[in-house]
């Protein structure tokens, strides 16, 4: 199947929800009179990345960001606590259903505002505040091991008498050390599909996404803001469904030395990804370009080995910081 998008549609589609969008500015608190009790939130609750440069000096970011909305404005002009506990069941949960092994980040090489205090934050909210951060310094991201992977789990757990707390309760803040290949890119070439009258979309912003110690995710920031490779069916711009590129570098070489496919190999679709031999598939650090061929590979639709559907040619210039 394959995903189609006019941009067109898209933006307007987009200028519509935002003009019925609450006008209620950022910063306000949210007022709920006598219609329940003072709720306590974690605001983009979910996944969440920090993506941090090789630096020996100290870098900051949020891993949490708590919101109280208050019943009354009496009540959010008292005081009031909450904790936000490391949830250990949920990692193990997570880790378990996405086949991947997040711990906890080493405690020598981090300092959090408020301090870690056994395996619980203590928030404390003064009276009229209503949002409370956890603040994360990176001490030393030399230091972190990339053979591993990082994460926060954190969960909302008790807040203060006859307060409630959120179903939006939970971030997984995933902590990682952006690579080499990490960045923003420009993308030129060519793209070849023979099981559909299908075109790249050229030139092409895309973003490479530090994913291990020798890996980058290919991410489309423009069109779909996912995972998703853009190209042009006719006028209208698509993308190919369950199918982006993985690609794993030889530090050493800066060669690549494989292309897979991030939705599984293959994914439920039979999309597969693998690197054409004949491309020169390579980093040159001195000009910050990629030059890459690969495949997409698709049985259910070229039924005849080895099922190459889609030829990929691609130059990916550096432009800058993602």
């Amino acid at each position: 199947m394959n995903i189609t998008l006019s941009k067109a549609f898209a933006l307007g589609f987009l200028a519509l929800g935002l003009s019925f969008a609450s006008c209620k500015k950022p910063g306000e608190v949210e007022e709920l009179g006598s219609a329940g009790t003072t709720i306590f939130k974690a605001m983009n609750a979910g996944e969440k990345v920090l993506a941090f440069d090789p630096l020996s000096t100290p870098q900051t970011g949020i891993l949490m960001d708590v919101r109280r909305d208050a019943v009354s404005s009496s009540d959010l002009n008292t005081e009031a606590t909450a904790v936000v506990s490391l949830d250990q069941a949920y990692l193990d949960a997570y880790n378990e259903e996405n086949e991947t092994e997040y711990e906890y980040l080493p405690v020598d090489i981090y300092t959090t505002t408020p301090a870690l205090s056994g395996d619980k934050f203590n928030l404390v909210f003064a009276p009229g505040e209503f949002a409370k951060q956890i603040k994360f310094s990176l001490t030393d991201a030399t230091k972190i091991d990339f053979s591993k992977q990082y994460a926060f789990p954190l969960t909302i757990t008790e807040v203060a008498s006859g307060k409630t707390i959120s179903a939006s309760k939970t971030v997984l803040v995933k902590v990682l050390v952006k690579n080499a290949w990490d960045g923003a890119y420009e993308v030129t070439g060519t793209m070849q599909d023979d099981g559909a009258a299908l075109g790249g979309l050229f030139p092409m912003e895309y973003n490479l996404i530090t994913s291990g110690a020798n890996t980058v995710d290919g991410f489309d920031p423009v069109y779909w803001g996912d995972y998703f490779v853009p190209i042009m069916n006719g006028a209208d711009v698509s993308g190919y469904g369950s199918f982006s590129p993985v690609f794993t570098f030889d530090p050493a070489t800066n060669k690549i030395v494989s292309v897979t496919n991030i939705y599984g190999q293959p994914a439920g679709n039979t999309r597969s990804a693998e690197i054409d031999p004949s491309g020169e598939n390579f980093y040159d650090p001195a000009t910050k370009t990629i030059k890459v061929k690969f495949f997409m590979k698709q049985p259910s639709v070229i039924t005849t080995a080895p099922h190459i559907r889609v030829k990929f040619n691609w130059t990916m210039k550096r432009t800058g910081d993602r």
